[in-house]
């Protein structure tokens, strides 16, 4: 299980069942990432159906999965109700499919999903805020992140759409002003950003496995080789690994 206070850590998306499989049929120390994440949203069934036991192998070996079930309200495809995700956390938390899960800012089942994580050891809850049109203002995504933090244990993601070089400052100095359990990624043509801020001390950077999910996501082997070259502490723990 990852020590959230050595990051960054890759997190390889699969986009469908079979880049989980994919991804369980390799030996652990073959796998260039640390956690992946399964886009349930953008599966065809948008459920584990087929790869559940390939979750679980995941799990099992030392790489936790991440279930994300993406609202359409914040880029995803997903648009049941929140009840619904919530029974599919809930099982698969308790299957052992998953210890990891992705949830928006804004959604109704943040307090029962904390809860469901407080109960279960190394699990982890990331609570994610997606803006594809802008990159607001620090004291904006500053107060975004303290109410992400406040939930206990709560990872803070924000991932916002970099269109000119004051928006770059601001998701550096956001990730300078709150270091710890916070990921920062800024979407746009360039991937260059999503490296410096991994760089920089963001806890997670993400790489897809088949298919780009967001704009300037770059492949999880380019992204680790990205890494290796930016990132001492990324490179570090890569070598011990190893």
């Amino acid at each position: 299980m990852p020590d959230v206070g050595r990051g960054p850590f890759l997190v390889a998306v699969a986009d469908r069942p079979a880049a989980i499989i994919n991804s369980a049929e390799q030996e652990r120390s073959a796998r260039l990432f640390d956690l992946v994440e399964a886009r349930v949203d953008l599966f065809a069934q948008q459920s584990l159906d087929g790869c559940a036991h390939d979750c679980a192998r995941l799990e099992a070996s030392g790489t936790p999965v991440i279930l994300t079930i993406r609202s359409a309200a914040q880029g995803g495809r997903f648009d049941g109700p929140d009840t619904a995700r919530l029974a599919a956390f809930g099982a698969a938390i308790a299957a052992g499919h998953a210890s990891w899960i992705d949830i928006e800012n804004d959604a109704t089942i943040i307090d029962e999903l904390a809860a469901l994580i407080a109960a279960r050891d190394g699990a982890r809850l990331i609570v994610s805020h997606h803006d594809f049109a802008r990159t607001p203002s620090l004291e904006t995504l500053l107060d975004i992140v303290d109410r992400c933090h406040a939930i206990s244990g709560a990872i803070a993601k924000i991932a916002t759409a970099v269109r000119r070089e004051e928006d770059r400052h601001v998701l550096l100095e956001l990730l300078a002003s709150r270091p710890d359990r916070t990921c920062v990624i800024g979407m746009g043509a360039s991937a260059d950003l999503r490296i410096e801020l991994a760089a920089h001390g963001s806890m997670l950077a993400y790489g897809y496995l088949e298919r780009a999910t967001a704009p300037g996501q770059m492949s999880a082997a380019e992204t680790h080789e990205r890494l290796l070259a930016a990132s001492p502490a990324y490179a570090a723990r890569q070598a011990l690994a190893r």
